[in-house]
């Protein structure tokens, strides 16, 4: 099996810490997507795509990826990284790529730790951002490991 993953990470860089992870345990190639332009997709078995939350949203720039992309047909996992670490922040990007043909595979999430003044005065924000220092920590990265794991034995 031959994986790949896409990903947008660019404020903390907790997503890229994610996409590490799951680079390294199931050995594929691993795609910032801030840094390249073109992507072939023809010989990957299995697509990952992966970006923090910003603004209660993915990255612009990986559903402007996803919407060029030619992916009918592939396998693919969303995953995300927020001060909430709640996976409904992936489901827009889900919805588009099933609309795109994709196989969806799964579905994963966990905190990352932001400076809440860095966005907002809201003092909820400053709760949030307090509770998600240190994320993802060790337990979210073994989490991920076991999602990723499980993910590939259903392929």
């Amino acid at each position: 099996m031959k994986a790949l993953i896409l990903y947008y990470s660019n404020y903390k860089h907790n997503t890229e810490k994610l996409a590490k992870v799951f680079a390294r345990k199931i050995n594929c190639d691993l795609i910032n997507i801030e840094s390249t332009k073109d992507i072939n997709l023809e010989n990957y078995d299995l697509i990952g795509f992966g970006s923090g939350v910003y603004k209660e949203s993915m990255a612009p720039k990986l559903f402007k990826l996803v919407d060029r992309l030619n992916l009918k047909g592939k396998n693919v996992f969303v995953f995300s990284t927020s001060g909430v670490g709640m996976k409904f922040y992936n489901n827009k990007l889900l919805k588009l790529l099933k609309e795109k043909g994709a196989i969806i595979k799964g579905s994963f999430a966990c905190k990352g730790s932001f400076i809440a003044k860095e966005f907002s005065d809201n003092k909820i924000f400053d709760f949030l951002g307090k509770l998600s220092q240190g994320h993802p920590n060790e337990k979210d990265f073994k989490k991920a490991e076991e999602f990723i794991t499980k993910l590939v034995k259903l392929l």
